[in-house]
């Protein structure tokens, strides 16, 4: 009686065929797809660090404006590092004083310049009006392993930084 049962209502599934078929098609998806997602990975990790970048150099000159004093945007390119102070020979507050390393896939791409105590390039200096005093860094270049740059550049009026098209 129970054998009937079975057969009155058979039971859905996939065969092994269906199911291999499904796997081959996602496996050609997935080899179609991935170079893709790959490059846009790339994009938006060097993309966040020179909006992260371009925040610093907008830190600096709050800092230099809030704390009176002319501010550094300095880089370390060996160190992979950058951050805010205040200018040598300016004591500012050291607690306000910033520090971020880039990821060890992104790398500056910077031609030598002026550097301070500690052996920084000065990429910046903020005069306590919130402008940018002479003779900055521009551009300054970020590179990801892949080849791929971003930079950031001077604006037109001089004010500040921008992330160059």
């Amino acid at each position: 009686m129970s054998t009937s049962a079975n057969r009155a209502h058979p039971v859905a599934a996939f065969t092994l065929v269906e199911l291999i078929l499904v796997m081959v098609l996602l496996a050609t998806l997935l080899a179609i797809v991935a170079p893709s997602l790959s490059r846009s990975f790339k994009g938006r990790a060097l993309d966040q660090e020179a909006t992260r970048l371009l925040a610093a150099t907008e830190y600096a000159r709050s800092e230099a404006v809030s704390q009176g004093l002319p501010m550094n945007l300095w880089i370390d390119p060996v160190g992979g590092t950058f951050g805010v102070q205040a200018k040598d020979g300016n004591t500012g507050n050291p607690s306000r004083e910033q520090q971020w390393a880039l990821p060890g896939d992104i790398r500056f791409d910077l031609q030598s310049a002026a550097t301070d105590t500690a052996g920084h390039i000065i990429a910046a200096t903020f005069d306590p009006e919130g402008t940018l005093a002479t003779g900055n860094l521009s551009p300054l270049v970020l590179i990801h392993r892949s080849g791929d740059r971003v930079s950031l550049t001077q604006t037109d009026d001089g004010w500040g930084y921008e992330i160059a098209p």
